[in-house]
């Protein structure tokens, strides 16, 4: 009976027991910039249509796991909670680039692939609320429908633009960099693969790099031309051997990792990680980007896609501590249109509708080196864990981010010593920033020169003050007001615009009431002064004395600077039939 039991026991637990499905809530994605033409050329540098046909591709590739309708055989689906299947809805996505041209249209290509036209994409020929005309017509929008998508193209003059490119206009992270030409490490590459470099510049690089910059020095720029050239012109991939091709870009490799993935080198403070300090931007912003999304219960960021050069990537895996025998991949400089891409997805009851809690969200990291036909989304595991550490909980990736990001903008102001325009503005504040949390806190350790200017004026104002009281109470100074004689020396209600023949209006000293004063009449002591008029910067009036405001009726304001009149309490009171 007790075996029985025992059964049916298990059976009751195992029914109780709710399945958890994977959900992917949002997506972070850093993507490097297509083929180009060559930095070194006279003219600006652009995206080929090799390169914009890369990013498309890295596009459609994204769009099949995290857009598309679908699930796999095992049920599982990686599609994001909420997204819009076919038509783009600008509340999704943030999409940030710089404002080169080539990095620009990158992210064009990219988001053309990720939603394409409707009419490619689901033969949809009618948007609710935006196709129709008032006379019934149904409006397509030209190439099939194709989407606009809304880019935030960022300059070095906006603040927005460290978390893209950190290391552009950073003063220390170039002292830093330079730094490394003066070691023993570089000298001895530089020497050892002279030949190499000179080898080159008799066929591939005269006239295009002078002879004293052909080396290591410029092995970046030198593997950059090499491969366009090795790319789009015949000559040079029939006369460029794989090899030296191949060799080329491992010095590139080095030197970029050089410059780039020390997180030992520090510049102005101890562990500041200087040239890392793309990926410590970079960072940032990813933590910052999820917090968005669970502090809006999902309801935007479903997807954040930023466009960039390579440096912050191979920062951000040497930060995060992805750089191993084990992940050789990471060794070499990612490919054009190679993405990191974070998922940040939820462990929960497959019939729960709710937001899921922070303890049941996951981050899981994947790397897809290149768009050809071998290039794939990969599993990596962060911050040195081992495989099956991933995916990771959010807090504990939160925690691993927050050990060498940029906290905020003022960090990276002090850690740069940048001159950018926007740093003035924060390095006088301690204004800190909490990813985990995203909330912020601030307060002001000292005050900026404008201010303190301010509060030295105010300062000054308010002693003179008390010492003019002071005189005033203790001297018997007294102020009063200086009346200047008119313009006119005809005086009345005219002014200078008076003439002999006219009369004008008087109110008697000690009376009241107006009386009429004929020309060589004495006059009053005081005139009527205007109050309000364009000189004393009445906006209402200015427009009057322009002719502009037609108001027949109004009343002139009364003049309350007549404060001197005399007003004599036993006078007659005016008598309403009186009239002038």
């Amino acid at each position: 009976m007790s075996k029985y039991l025992t059964l049916f026991y298990l059976f009751l637990t195992a029914a109780s027991q709710t399945a958890l499905r994977e959900q992917v809530l949002s997506t972070f994605i850093y993507t490097r910039y297509g083929d180009r033409t060559p930095l070194v050329l006279s003219t600006s540098p652009a995206l080929t249509p090799l390169g914009a046909q890369q990013l498309f591709e890295a596009g459609s590739k994204v769009r099949d796991r995290y857009v598309t309708p679908g699930e796999g055989g095992d049920g599982e689906t990686t599609t994001i909670y909420g997204i819009s299947a076919y038509q783009l809805l600008y509340d999704q996505l943030s999409v940030l680039s710089t404002t080169d041209q080539y990095i620009a249209a990158s992210a064009q290509a990219f988001v053309q692939g990720l939603y394409p036209p409707l009419q490619t994409s689901s033969n949809w020929t009618y948007i609710a609320g935006q196709s129709t005309l008032a006379n019934g017509t149904n409006i397509v929008a030209p190439l099939n429908g194709y989407q606009y998508p809304q880019i935030s193209t960022l300059s070095s003059n906006d603040l927005n633009s460290i978390w893209v490119n950190g290391m552009d206009n950073c003063p220390s992270y170039t002292a830093s960099t330079q730094e490394y030409y003066a070691t023993s490490n570089y000298q001895e590459i530089l020497s050892n693969n002279a030949d190499f470099y000179a080898s080159l510049e008799p066929q591939f690089l005269n006239g295009i790099f002078s002879n004293p910059s052909v080396g290591y020095y410029n092995a970046i720029e030198i593997h950059d031309y090499l491969k366009y050239a090795y790319l789009h012109n015949s000559t040079v991939a029939e006369s460029l051997s794989a090899v030296d091709l191949t060799r080329a870009e491992i010095l590139a490799a080095d030197l970029v990792f050089a410059l780039n993935a020390n997180v030992t080198a520090s510049g102005s403070t101890d562990g500041d990680h200087i040239r890392a300090v793309a990926g410590r931007t970079l960072a940032t912003r990813l933590l910052e980007a999820f917090n968005t999304n669970i502090n809006n219960q999902g309801t935007s960021d479903q997807m954040t896609l930023l466009f960039g050069s390579f440096e912050p990537m191979v920062a951000f895996a040497a930060l995060a501590n992805i750089v191993s025998e084990q992940n050789a991949a990471f060794y070499d400089v990612p490919e054009p249109g190679s993405s990191f891409i974070f998922e940040m997805l939820s462990m929960q009851d497959e019939e729960t509708t709710s937001y899921p809690n922070m303890s049941d969200i996951y981050i899981r990291f994947l790397y897809q080196n290149g768009t050809d036909d071998f290039a794939s989304l990969v599993e990596y595991p962060l911050f040195g864990l081992s495989p099956s550490a991933s995916p990771i909980s959010f807090l504990d990736f939160a925690a691993g981010l927050e050990k060498f990001l940029m906290y905020d903008v003022a960090d990276w102001c002090t850690a740069c010593a940048s001159f950018s325009v926007f740093c003035p503005a924060f390095l006088d504040s301690n204004t800190t920033y909490s990813p985990t949390t995203g909330t912020v806190s601030s307060g002001h350790t000292r005050l900026s020169p404008v201010v303190a200017g301010v509060i030295g004026a105010v300062v000054t104002l308010a002693v003179a003050a008390l010492l003019l009281s002071a005189v005033m109470i203790l001297g018997g100074v007294r102020l009063h007001r200086v009346h200047t004689k008119r313009r006119s020396d005809l005086g009345g209600f005219k002014g200078g615009e008076k003439l002999a023949s006219d009369r004008d209006l008087s109110i008697p000293k000690g009376g009241a009431g107006a009386t009429v004063v004929e020309n060589g009449e004495p006059l009053s002591p005081r005139g009527h002064e205007r109050v309000g008029s364009w000189e004393m910067g009445d906006p209402a009036k200015a427009e009057e004395a322009k002719g502009r405001v037609l108001n027949p009726g109004a009343l002139r304001r009364p003049s309350f600077e007549d404060d001197n009149l005399s007003i004599n309490s036993h006078a007659s009171p005016t008598n309403p039939h009186d009239h002038v």
